[in-house]
């Protein structure tokens, strides 16, 4: 029930965001293909930045980031890992990623900066992340885009429909 839960309540958020079908859409589709980028912490920043540049809709890139969560990250980072590995031919299956070595040595390198910390606990797995992460973020912000884009038109038609017919007597209380 909590996941059913949880998708309802996005789904009502996303009805109720102001502006027009395309925008919406398209902030959700950054927010989204931002997710599943390697840069945790920084998903909502960086998509409310780049939907701004682009006239999106900022709340909506909101509710698109949080699709990387503490639940579906795991499965974006070794699918990130794994893709990244692939298109660069770098052989990744004998190489297990400690995603949380990765983690920590990022922290711990960008705020002492030490780049020969970085380069050698973060790069070897961050670097695949950050490439199979492209074409994943690009896949995932199409289809949602498109997938969204009429079905939020045919809502907020419903919606203007719905307001602008007249109200019977009995139901106004007269």
């Amino acid at each position: 029930m909590g996941w059913r839960r949880t998708l309802r309540y996005f789904w009502h958020r996303l009805q109720r965001i102001p502006g027009t079908p395309s925008s919406i859409a398209m902030g959700f589709a950054v927010g989204a293909g931002i997710a599943m980028t390697p840069f945790y912490g920084m998903h909502i920043v960086t998509a409310g930045v780049v939907v701004w540049a682009l006239r999106g809709n900022i709340l909506a890139s909101i509710l698109g980031s949080q699709l990387a969560n503490p639940w579906t990250a795991p499965p974006l980072w070794f699918g990130a890992y794994y893709l990244g590995g692939w298109m660069t031919g770098v052989n990744v299956a004998d190489h297990p990623p400690n995603f949380i070595a990765m983690f920590k040595g990022l922290t711990e390198s960008v705020l002492n900066l030490d780049t020969q910390m970085f380069a050698e606990r973060v790069w070897p797995v961050f670097s695949p992340m950050l490439v199979g992460s492209v074409p994943m973020g690009l896949v995932t912000g199409t289809i949602a885009y498109f997938a969204l884009l009429p079905v939020l038109k045919a809502v907020q038609e419903r919606r203007v429909a719905r307001r602008s017919r007249p109200i019977p007597m009995t139901e106004a209380g007269i």
